[in-house]
C-alpha cells in the first residue's frame, strides 16, 4: 500500500528521539531547535502523523513549547549504565520538577545492555524512589529493557549491530534473562505504574511468553518501534500473532524509533513499514529508503490487516489513555 492509502485515523508516535540520551545536550541552540522542529513537523505532515512523544532531555520541551498541539515530551532519567549523570538524586523533587515544567512522562530510559561493571540494576536502591514516585504521580514511563536475543550470539547478531557495538558476547554483560528479572521485580512492587516497553519488549520470538507477561502484569504495555526483528518474527507466525494483536489491542502502542540523525525519507520509511504491516496483508521487504539499522531479510514481512477498531487503539487511543488526550502545557515561567 502507498502511504496515501492508509486509514484516515489519528496516529501518535510514542517513540521519537531528539539528540542524545544524556544531560550533555539539555540545551540546544536556537538554530538547532529550529532545524529539529522543522524536521519533525515535516515528518508529521508527510508521514500522516497526528503527534509525537519526544525524548532527548529538554529538547522535547522546547519543541513542545513551539508547537504545543503536536508534541508530548519525555523527561530525562539516566539509563542503567549512566547513573553517574544524576548521583544522589532526590527522586520526588526531581520528578515533581519535570512535571511542573510540563513534561508528560519519563523516557526513553531503561537498561540497554552495558558491561556489568557499569550496570545499575533497575530494581536497585538507586531507582527505587524513581519508580515509587512515578507510580504515585501517575507519570508514564517509556522503558527500553534488554535487546534482541541474537545480540548475545556472535553467529546470529546482524552486521550492523556489530558495527554499533550492540553485541554482548565480547565481555561480561548481564544476560537478557537477568535484565528481565530486574524489571519483573519492579513491576511486582509497582502494580499501578504506567509503563510502555519499547520494541515489544524484545519478546516477538516467543508469542506464548509475551502473552504470559501481559497477563501477569496488567499495567505493562508494548510499543511497536523497530527492532526490525519484530516484524520478521511476527510474520513467521502471522495468523497466531494477528490473534494476539486483536486480544491485546489495548496494550500495544504505535512507535517508530525515529531519530533526529535520520533523513526524512528514512523516517517516512519507518512509518510506512509499521503501518503497512498493521493495515495490509501484503508480503513486503525492508524498503531501500530505510536506514541501515533495519535488517534486510531474505524472507518477506507479511501484514496483519487489523480491523479499524484495533488500529484506532494502537494508533492513538491507548497512548491518550496513558499520556492524556492532549499534551500538558509547558510552564514558561520556570527558569
Amino acid at each position: 500500500m502507498e502511504l496515501s492509502q492508509f486509514r484516515d485515523l489519528p496516529v501518535i508516535d510514542c517513540h521519537v528521539h531528539l539528540g542524545s540520551f544524556g544531560l550533555k545536550e539539555i540545551g540546544v541552540s536556537e538554530k538547532e531547535s529550529k532545524q529539529q522542529s522543522e524536521f519533525m513537523i515535516e515528518v508529521i505532515q508527510k508521514g500522516r502523523l497526528s503527534g509525537m512523544y519526544l525524548t532527548g532531555a529538554d529538547a522535547g520541551l522546547q519543541l513542545k513549547a513551539m508547537y504545543p498541539n503536536f508534541f508530548y515530551a519525555g523527561g530525562f532519567v539516566p539509563w542503567s549504565c549512566a547513573t553517574d549523570l544524576l548521583p544522589n538524586v532526590d527522586w520526588p523533587s526531581y520528578i515533581d520538577a519535570l512535571f511542573k515544567a510540563g513534561f508528560d512522562g519519563i523516557g526513553e530510559t531503561g537498561s540497554k545492555p552495558c558491561p556489568r561493571e557499569k550496570h545499575v540494576r533497575l530494581d536497585s536502591d538507586y531507582y527505587q524512589g524513581f519508580w515509587d514516585h512515578c507510580e504515585s504521580l501517575g507519570f508514564p514511563v517509556l522503558c527500553h529493557v534488554a535487546d534482541p536475543e541474537e545480540f548475545w550470539d556472535e553467529e546470529t547478531a546482524p552486521e550492523w549491530a556489530k558495527k554499533q557495538n550492540w553485541v554482548y558476547y565480547r565481555g561480561d554483560y548481564p544476560p537478557k534473562e537477568e535484565l528481565y528479572k530486574e524489571m519483573e521485580n519492579v513491576l511486582e512492587r509497582h502494580p499501578s505504574l504506567k509503563i510502555v516497553f519499547c520494541h515489544f519488549y524484545f519478546m516477538t520470538a516467543d508469542l506464548e511468553r509475551a502473552a504470559d507477561f501481559l497477563n501477569c502484569y496488567p499495567n505493562a504495555n508494548f510499543d511497536l518501534s523497530l527492532g526490525i526483528e519484530l516484524m520478521h518474527n511476527i510474520s513467521r507466525w502471522r495468523d497466531d500473532w494477528r490473534g494476539f494483536f486483536v486480544k491485546y489491542q489495548d496494550r500495544i502502542f504505535f512507535g517508530t524509533d525515529i531519530a533526529i540523525w535520520q533523513t526524512l525519507s528514512e523516517a517516512i520509511a519507518r512509518i510506512w513499514m509499521i503501518r503497512n504491516f498493521l493495515e495490509s496483508d501484503e508480503a513486503f521487504y525492508t524498503p531501500p529508503t530505510a536506514d541501515y539499522l533495519l535488517t534486510r531479510y531474505n524472507e518477506p514481512f507479511v501484514g496483519l490487516k487489523l480491523p479499524d477498531g484495533v488500529l484506532r487503539r494502537i494508533y492513538a487511543e491507548n497512548f491518550q489513555r496513558i499520556w492524556g488526550k492532549e499534551p500538558r502545557k509547558v510552564n514558561l515561567e520556570l527558569p
